[in-house]
């Protein structure tokens, strides 16, 4: 299903004498929810760090967005150029509405594109209003993010990272963090939903419901390296993955 939007090859990280991540070439292809998982102190995060920018003194190896070599740019400047990701402590304005958190999150802050937003403020406010609807926010678009649930204030980060227009893939680490039950659930649909209108992400969280249910094909970390990969079936199978991480013969979905 679908070509390569981000790989990695032997792509690893180290802080001093720890290798937190270690020599992992893998691909996300376009139209699928890839997860990422593994135990505390895989590397996950530090994964994402090093393929966003985060970490250029501590990285080396290859990172490609649809088969350019981008390893080494800037953050702002892959973001601008599709690759975008959230964090896992929401960055929300409480103050200011639901809409104006995603107004404020697509605009550049660069000259010319200050200059592109003044001469066509109707193009980034449809395209606030695209990612409203695509997310089912529209009904909560004049509310403010205090006054919202956990998983609705959770969508509204994914929201803000997928309304730059140039979004090719999205990372997401940790977005079921703090979700109950029913949350988690409702909010892994929604991320079904994204995918299913053709977006391409990653997942990384621990909740192993949600990655089994809504991924279509997953990797482990453990210590830094991949250790398995594959589809949920396959990972639900996998002595190593049963070993390492889910400490019994499967997950219930």
């Amino acid at each position: 299903m679908g070509d390569p939007v981000l790989a990695t090859r032997s792509l690893s990280v180290r802080f001093g004498g720890l290798v937190a991540v270690d020599d992992v070439s893998l691909e996300c292809r376009r139209g699928r929810l890839t997860g990422l998982i593994g135990p505390n102190g895989a590397g996950k995060t530090t994964f994402i760090d090093a393929v966003t920018g985060f970490l250029p003194n501590n990285s080396k190896g290859s990172v490609l967005l649809e088969g350019e070599e981008v390893f080494g740019r800037s953050p702002h400047v892959l973001s601008h150029a599709g690759l975008t990701r959230t964090w896992q402590t929401l960055e929300l304005f409480d103050d200011i509405t639901v809409r104006s958190n995603l107004d404020v999150a697509s605009r550049r802050l660069t000259v010319g594109s200050a200059l592109l937003d003044y001469l066509r403020p109707r193009q980034r406010a449809a395209r606030v209003n695209e990612v409203l609807d695509l997310l089912n926010l529209g009904d909560i678009a004049e509310r403010q993010p205090r006054e919202l649930s956990q998983g609705q204030r959770k969508l509204v980060g994914v929201g803000r990272a997928l309304v730059a227009e140039s979004s090719k893939i999205l990372l997401l680490d940790e977005p079921a963090a703090g979700l109950d039950k029913a949350e988690t659930d409702w909010f892994g649909a929604q991320l079904r939903h994204l995918v299913d209108q053709g977006y391409t992400m990653v997942l990384v969280d621990h909740d192993m419901g949600l990655v089994l249910n809504v991924c279509d094909y997953i990797h482990m970390l453990v210590f830094g390296q991949l250790t398995a990969s594959g589809t949920p079936d396959d990972m639900r199978n996998d002595p190593e993955v049963i070993a390492a991480y889910l400490g019994h013969s499967g997950v219930e979905p």
